[in-house]
């Protein structure tokens, strides 16, 4: 192993050379705001690599821009050379997207008659929903003197369905379970009240039904599509699913917190071979979800622990990022808040 990774490793605090070292099995750490969390992730890459016979090829590690991805990668490359390059660091989206490249055959439903498949613009999202509208029998969704009044509502509807992995069929259930107890209201005023998010329920489900067609017509897909498609082809195709797990040993996943429901599915599906003996290394903060409105759930925190009892916690309280008045005085601005 290269000088820097032992210089770098000797300049880690206590709770970092932990993380660090802590190579095989179930990992959380709790990492705040420059608490020095991507050179955690970076170093634990080399460190798997100076501790076991691992390939850089069998490392995946995930996170959700590019900027973050390419400044992991950087660092990698940094501690270890070249062989950094074949470490796999990508956003989920990129890994969804190599997946669908790499096994066109598993994705037909969503290629057109040339055996091709493209991201639709969000233009032609808006125009498509707007279509749909337009040549459909809808009266809470198109009201007469605003008929694209929901459009954007629609459009971001359907996104956070499939960001938590409801398909237009889950979803219909998920109504027909919520809804099953109207009898039941005695108030008039609330009845009514859930009757009419029943019905805004059954049109959306039903625009969500005919936009996934059109989208199959038309041999396109969309962003949020994409973690959909492998989340579902690795549940149905557990040839597809095994190429992966044995070529993928060891998951780090950054900004745990942000995960949503789909992209949570395929981490767990990927490390599922290995139960709860997984090779899989997560960093987040409960305290810290900027991505809450693209449907990242906080739950994953505490579902992590409960899919993997055994898993080392452990917590990075020092930060670099500004001198610890600053850390105290928001500390105490944040306890008066709430």
């Amino acid at each position: 192993m290269s000088t820097v990774f032992r210089k770098i490793y000797s300049q880690l605090n206590e709770k970092q050379k932990q993380a660090v070292d802590a190579v095989e099995g179930p990992v959380m750490v709790v990492a705040g705001p420059g608490t020095g969390k991507t050179q955690v992730l970076a170093a634990r890459i080399a460190n798997i690599l100076k501790k076991t016979d691992t390939r850089p090829r069998s490392i995946l590690a995930l996170t959700f821009t590019e900027s973050a991805a390419k400044n992991m990668r950087e660092r990698v490359v940094e501690m270890i050379g070249l062989s950094g390059y074949q470490v796999r660091i990508d956003t989920f989206h990129g890994f969804c997207s190599q997946v669908v490249s790499e096994y066109p055959e598993y994705f037909g439903s969503y290629l057109n008659d040339a055996g091709e498949a493209e991201i639709i613009s969000q233009l032609e999202k808006y125009r498509l929903i707007q279509s749909i509208l337009n040549n459909g029998r809808f009266y809470k969704l198109k009201p007469l003197k605003a008929k694209t009044l929901y459009v954007k509502s629609i459009i971001k509807a359907i996104a956070d369905l499939k960001r938590e992995g409801v398909s237009p069929k889950q979803f219909s259930q998920l109504i027909q379970a919520e809804f099953s107890q109207l009898d039941q209201i005695k108030s008039q005023t609330e009845k009514s009240k859930q009757l009419g998010r029943r019905a805004k329920n059954l049109e959306l489900n039903e625009i969500y039904q005919l936009y996934e067609q059109s989208l199959r017509i038309r041999g396109e897909y969309d962003f949020d599509d994409m973690i959909m498609m492998v989340k579902t082809a690795f549940a149905a195709h557990r040839d597809l699913l095994l190429n992966y797990q044995e070529e993928l040993h060891y998951f780090l996943i950054d900004e745990y917190q942000d995960t949503n429901s789909a992209q949570n599915q395929i981490i767990n599906l990927l490390a599922s071979y290995w139960q709860d003996q997984a090779n899989i290394f997560v960093v987040g903060d409960p305290h810290q979800s900027i991505f809450r409105f693209q449907g990242a759930s906080l739950a994953n925190i505490n579902s992590f622990l409960e899919k993997y009892p055994q898993a080392k916690v452990i917590n990075l309280r020092t930060g670099y990022r500004c001198p610890q008045k600053i850390y105290n005085a928001a500390y105490a601005l944040i306890n008066e808040s709430f």
